[in-house]
């Protein structure tokens, strides 16, 4: 009985060898620096867009800062778009967290449950990050319709 869990505990770790497992763990290393650096640039990105919104909605009220022409409301338009940019950053760098502490655990135990939850959580932020290139590809494509219809009458 104790042999045939021996045996399950081994064909639960995807039949991985050890080299592919020192590759795993090389990945995670590396991931795990990618995601303390996309902490900290989001991070970063919220501080920018508190000072965009604040520093740029004073001064757009003012006739002599760079801010005056966008008016009162653009520091703070720039300043929200900056924050909706550290939301939409900050999804996949959680994920890819989320996939660097499942994978190192389930390695280090061999527990394939982990290892699986590493992976739903790779594939999460790759799903994520394809249909966000879908979306800004889709809205590009229509900014230059859009573009060419535009210039297309302003011509006649």
């Amino acid at each position: 009985m104790e042999q045939q869990q021996q045996d399950l505990s081994i064909l639960n770790t995807a039949g991985m060898d050890d080299i592919s497992k020192g590759y795993l763990m090389e990945t995670v290393r590396w991931t795990k620096f990618m995601a303390i650096l996309g902490f900290i640039v989001t991070g970063f990105m919220v501080i920018v867009a508190l000072i965009f919104m604040t520093v740029g909605g004073i001064a757009g009220s003012m006739s002599s800062t760079p801010f005056s022409g966008l008016g009162v409301l653009g520091g703070i338009g720039i300043g929200l778009l900056y924050l909706a940019f550290a939301f939409l950053y900050f999804y996949p760098i959680f994920c890819l967290y989320k996939f660097t502490v499942c994978m190192k655990s389930g390695l280090f135990t061999e527990n394939q449950l982990q290892i699986t939850e590493a992976f739903r959580y790779q594939r999460n932020m790759y799903r994520f990050m394809g249909i966000l290139a879908i979306i800004t590809i889709s809205i590009y494509i229509l900014m230059f319709l859009f573009l060419g219809l535009v210039s297309g009458l302003g011509g006649r």
